[in-house]
């Protein structure tokens, strides 16, 4: 199943960035480019048909980058990372502020950055304990200002032997 933010959850995300929900720019994504990648020791990343998934019998490390690619400084930056219930996730990286929510993990970072720089890197480690996952795993940025930005990618913990 691909999860989807509701209304909600991206008004509480605009609120913990600073913003409101009635200042949010309607309509329009945050300028944030999301790259999400998957330490391939003990993960698999495929593309079919133009979308990404990953593939994993144990626990695994990805990472999400998150780039201003507007034309203004952003003054921090909130994501929220939706994961499968049964996919035990932990975040965190320099600068970030993460805690576990339902449905997934809010992360903030408080760093103001300038078109084309990055905030740090935040880094995860996904442990499906030995279940049977289809699902996926998404990314969605705010500054506050914007709508959130998406990312995901389909996933499977394959338990086959």
């Amino acid at each position: 199943m691909i999860k989807a933010l509701s209304c909600a959850a991206v008004a509480a995300l605009v609120a913990c960035a600073g913003g409101s929900a009635a200042n949010a720019t309607e309509g329009e994504p945050a300028p944030i480019d999301i790259r999400m990648s998957v330490d391939g020791s003990r993960a698999v990343a495929h593309v079919f048909e133009g979308r990404t998934y990953w593939v994993s019998r144990t626990p695994f490390d990805f990472t999400v980058l998150l780039t201003d690619v507007g034309d203004e400084d952003e003054q921090g930056v909130t994501v929220f990372l939706s994961v499968p219930d049964e996919l035990d996730v932990q975040s965190w990286g320099d600068g970030w502020t993460c805690e576990d929510t339902e449905g997934g993990i809010d992360c903030h970072h408080p760093d103001l950055v300038v078109p084309g720089e990055a905030w740090p890197e935040l880094y995860s480690r996904a442990d499906p304990n030995q279940q049977y996952i289809v699902d996926s795993i998404d990314v969605y940025a705010t500054t506050g200002d914007y709508e959130a930005s998406h990312e995901g990618v389909h996933y499977k913990n394959d338990t086959s032997t």
